[in-house]
């Protein structure tokens, strides 16, 4: 298990951090507008990276705490959020379930963007089974993850196209719910959207509506998920 950390935060750090310094924030602008944040809202950004989110709702949020086992992330993060003087955000470099320990039923928002797909079932159940315990009565969980029904993905799958190495359970939404009410979330509070691709690949997102192929063209999920 230890090796497996060690592995995964090497995979998180480094070069793959400087990647992703560098990619658009149109993709997370799109999602945040699906994000209902109330001004004195608490917002817990878990694998926040280097705070791409906290970077679109700036000050929209009571406060912003970001979560990543990455100490590079961190840094690059709190490096962001000095330079734009916020002060209305905490940065820690702290396992999930952990901090979420420590911070019992305190947040109205918890978010999980382009982190699921990261982590194995059952490690999955137990960190979601945290950010349940994290969020106070009412709270929202927002989900946002590649689509394993997408051709692409199904394509990884079978090893006709390479698949990120970092993306190691890649689900559809079926799978991601199932997940999400094993960690505890009521499945009469969870919604499950397919949205489009951030990239080119959008265009294919109308193609999502025709009968027993269309699931085929849907890209990624987005879920909600209340207490």
């Amino acid at each position: 298990m230890k090796a497996d950390l060690i592995k995964s935060v090497a995979l998180h750090s480094g070069d793959y951090v400087e990647r992703y310094n560098r990619k658009p924030l149109d993709r997370v602008r799109t999602l945040a507008r699906r994000i209902e944040l109330d001004d004195d809202a608490e917002l817990a950004d878990f694998a926040c990276g280097n705070g791409m989110l906290l970077q679109i709702v700036g000050d929209r949020a009571g406060t912003y705490h970001g979560v990543d086992f990455s100490d590079d992330f961190i840094a690059s993060a709190r490096e962001w959020a000095r330079s734009k003087g916020l002060n209305n955000c905490q940065f820690y470099c702290d396992d999930i379930i952990k901090f979420c320990a420590d911070h019992p039923a305190q947040f109205d928002v918890a978010t999980t963007l382009d982190f699921s797909e990261h982590i194995d079932d059952t490690l999955a159940v137990s960190i979601y089974s945290a950010i349940r315990s994290s969020l106070r009565p009412g709270g929202k969980l927002y989900l946002h993850t590649p689509n394993l029904d997408f051709f692409m993905e199904r394509a990884k799958e079978i090893g006709v196209l390479k698949q990120f190495p970092e993306h190691i359970a890649v689900r559809n939404g079926k799978g991601t719910k199932d997940m999400l009410i094993q960690s505890g979330f009521d499945g009469s509070k969870i919604e499950v959207e397919t949205i489009a691709h951030y990239n080119i690949l959008k265009v294919l997102h109308p193609l999502g509506k025709l009968p027993l192929v269309g699931k085929y063209f849907q890209a990624r999920l987005w879920i909600k998920a209340s207490v």
